[in-house]
């Protein structure tokens, strides 16, 4: 698909998890997997101000476009798409509920059927790791090893596909 397009569908992404109330602000960061790389959102602009340019492609080797600066959050959805071949796009949100249940530090069972959706018998909750950070990326990318979503401890929810 061309880019454009996909940068499209990533603001369209964003702007419906603010409508759904997944995020407020800025929280958050949506990317899929282009080229020999991902596009990404930007830090720091709202979702509803967001054009096509804006969204930053980074490289394989995580060298971003000059004179954009990609969310915080890349390095993580870096490693999700190296720890998971098949992943196509990494949507991360800060819903409430979500963040709630992660500050529990514990995977969330398999209580409901919804829960094998993220390929387990549970959703991992990965340890804290100050968010941007290299620890957080390998968290990430040791989680995604085994399931398609993650809680991470205080910071919200994770979903490749």
């Amino acid at each position: 698909m061309e880019r454009n397009k996909l940068a499209r569908q990533i603001i369209d992404t964003c702007l419906e998890m603010t409508r759904l109330g997944l995020n407020q602000g800025t929280a958050g960061n949506v990317s899929v997997r282009y080229q020999d790389g991902m596009l990404i959102t930007p830090t720091g602009i709202p979702y509803e101000k967001l054009t096509e340019s804006h969204i930053v492609f980074i490289d394989g080797n995580g060298k971003h476009e000059e004179g954009k600066l990609p969310s915080s959050e890349w390095r993580f959805h870096m490693a999700a798409y190296q720890s998971r071949p098949d992943a196509n796009a990494v949507v991360h949100n800060h819903a409430v509920h979500c963040t709630a249940v992660s500050i529990l530090n514990r995977p969330i069972p398999a209580i409901h059927y919804m829960i094998a959706a993220a390929g387990g018998n549970s959703i991992p909750c990965a340890p804290y790791a100050t968010f941007g950070t290299r620890e957080l990326s390998e968290h990430v990318a040791l989680a995604l090893k085994i399931v398609r979503q993650l809680c991470y401890n205080i910071m919200g929810l994770s979903l490749v596909r």
